[in-house]
């Protein structure tokens, strides 16, 4: 597809702004695969606009590690990601208590957000927890999100209303989270 198909497309009002069925609408994809009949190399193919939205998932997915020994504030630069949160239970501070007693706080910071009081509504949060618990450790995280101060606060709790063992919060922890900001 070259350019004069573009100038055609927008001419005749051909253009969209939004998908009618992303399961059947395509859009032109021009893939470099040595094609010989052109001086670029570029053949354009057709692809499903819900495979595209998937196939540019992983370039707006960040892995990111917060030890919280040293820092309780993670900054990010993707829409979503995994946070590897390290060294937890390794002081008194670090260790939230069973039944709610007491929690651990940290913070996601996203420069690309504005997490300005006035636009806080219009920012869309979800996340989720996993933890691998270790040998002696009867943690259940809890996490919960209580505002903004110097990015996204969380509370991190342990809901098990049994008494600790002896290595809780030695496992691994981990935080899927999603960030937008919504109109």
């Amino acid at each position: 597809m070259d350019i004069l198909n573009w100038l055609y497309m927008k001419t005749q009002g051909l253009v969209r702004t939004e998908a009618n069925n992303p399961e059947t609408d395509l859009v032109a994809l021009g893939a470099n695969v040595g094609f010989q009949k052109r001086d670029d190399q570029y053949q354009t193919y057709a692809m499903p606009l819900k495979d595209l939205v998937q196939a540019g998932l992983p370039a707006n997915t960040g892995y990111y590690e917060m030890d919280i020994s040293v820092s309780n504030q993670v900054v990010v630069n993707t829409p979503r990601g995994i946070i590897d949160i390290l060294n937890m239970g390794t002081s008194i501070g670090l260790t939230p208590a069973a039944a709610f007693a007491s929690s651990t706080p940290f913070y996601i910071d996203n420069t690309d957000l504005d997490l300005t009081p006035a636009n806080l509504d219009k920012i869309y949060i979800q996340y989720s927890v996993y933890y691998n618990q270790g040998l002696d450790d009867n943690a259940i995280p809890y996490l919960i999100t209580t505002g903004s101060v110097s990015g996204l606060e969380f509370n991190l709790y342990n809901a098990n209303p049994a008494v600790a063992d002896i290595d809780n919060w030695k496992g691994s922890l981990y935080v899927y989270y999603e960030l937008y900001t919504i109109d």
